[in-house]
């Protein structure tokens, strides 16, 4: 009786242990809604982010936010022209976010001129536009507050402009992805 007991609760923690790992991938896919809160109450309370903060804690224009992000959130002042949320464009807020990147201000000033940054807009890229560190630009517009808010899984940057969705590229040099550049930093240092 004790030995089948045994081989029951075996089968039974077996079974408990495959669900929980098979589940595992959606469990840590997006971000929590915690942390987006925190996020928002962090954009609130640093002021001059405030209409951004409202599209985020909106259920309407609240983006899914990856496991691991950074972005890049333009300040009062670029956004006030926008009356309401229906007057965005539906891509705006994932273009501001780059997915599977936790890039901290420090990492941002390793990569070189022209790299790209995926986003969630399907084949669409953020342009490191000038690397210096005291006027770093992604897009042509300016990082106004580096690491605005960090937590281990968001890097955010406060940025002077909405970043533009249409960019035109056909005419620029070969370009860098960030996944690239980043690798060949990593081995440098390790050199």
């Amino acid at each position: 009786m004790a030995k089948q007991y045994s081989q029951n609760l075996l089968v039974v923690l077996l079974l408990v242990t495959a669900i929980t790992i098979l589940n595992l991938p959606s469990i840590s896919a997006t971000t929590s809604n915690q942390e987006v809160d925190a996020l928002v109450e962090t954009l609130v309370r640093k002021g001059g982010f405030t209409i951004w903060a409202k599209l985020f804690a909106n259920s309407k224009t609240r983006p899914v936010l990856p496991r691991k992000a950074t972005l890049f959130v333009p300040t009062d002042a670029a956004l006030s022209h926008l009356r309401y949320a229906t007057d965005m464009d539906p891509y705006l807020i994932p273009y501001h976010i780059t997915p599977q990147h936790h890039l901290l201000f420090s990492d941002l000033c390793h990569l070189k001129p022209l790299s790209l940054l995926p986003t969630l807009v399907p084949s669409k890229t953020i342009l490191i536009t000038s690397t210096l560190s005291s006027n770093y630009m992604v897009d042509n517009s300016l990082i106004t507050h580096p690491n605005l808010y960090l937590s281990p899984h968001i890097s955010v940057h406060g940025i002077n402009r909405i970043l533009d969705l249409h960019p035109q590229r056909s005419k620029m040099p070969p370009l860098l992805r960030v996944g690239e550049v980043l690798g060949a930093a990593n081995t440098l240092a390790a050199a």
